[in-house]
């Protein structure tokens, strides 16, 4: 409802005016609408003449070579699968006023892009959006403000599969398209049950107790509740 986005976008605005530079976690799970929320939080802030910057932890995911040399190539996206050490460096660099860069993950490539890296500067609204923004106590300590988007994931299953469908549509020499499309929609469906099913109860979804917020999201996208804590 657009009344309770202007709400969250008026007391986030609240809370950072006048802060020289104010880190916002969004956490929750795969394909729950959490990039959707921070470019939408993005518009309203910027509308309140605050500057923002967004910023994906798909960047500290380790490489694809790393992963499978490590036999955790499967469980991409679980806790172990990222750089820890790198996003705790990058989020303390910010909180202290200093630049930080971030690596450049590609949905396209499904790696990250070697020796390609993003600067992102300490000033104003930074919203940092991952599944594991909340995941450690370091992460957790930097942020000002943390949410939580949570969705119904039988909605999130066909949010998942509409986004890799999508990719698949707008560039066809992406990894998936290039895939048989039966065995394609085997692997999407082998990922969901296997991987993103077991992470979310497993390691996303226990970290909702510790948001600020928690935002409940509609099939249609919508926010559809807020609960502050």
């Amino acid at each position: 409802m657009a009344d309770l986005r202007a709400e969250l976008v008026a007391r986030i605005a609240e809370r950072a005016a006048g802060q020289p530079v104010f880190l916002l976690g969004i956490a929750g799970g795969v394909a729950a609408g959490k990039s959707t929320l921070a470019r939408t939080l993005a518009d309203g802030l910027e509308a309140a003449d605050l500057s923002v910057q967004i910023v994906a932890t798909d960047g500290f995911l380790k490489p694809n070579a790393v992963l499978e040399a490590a036999g955790l190539g499967m469980k991409k996206g679980f806790p172990e699968t990222y750089d820890s050490e790198a996003l705790h460096a990058f989020l303390d660099a910010l909180a202290a006023g200093l630049r930080a860069e971030i690596p450049v993950y590609s949905h396209v490539t499904y790696d990250i892009l070697p020796g390609e890296t993003r600067p992102v500067e300490a000033s104003g609204v930074v919203i940092v959006e991952g599944i594991n923004v909340l995941q450690t106590a370091e992460a957790r300590a930097r942020f000002a403000l943390s949410l939580y988007v949570d969705a119904d994931p039988v909605d999130a299953k066909s949010w998942y599969l509409a986004r890799l469908h999508g990719i698949i549509a707008a560039d066809p020499d992406s990894f998936f398209a290039r895939l048989d499309a039966e065995r394609r929609d085997a692997m999407f469906e082998a990922a969901w049950t296997h991987l993103n099913l077991v992470n979310l109860h497993e390691h996303i979804a226990p970290t909702m107790a510790f948001a600020d917020v928690v935002v409940l999201k509609g099939s249609d996208h919508a926010v559809q509740g807020l609960r502050w804590r």
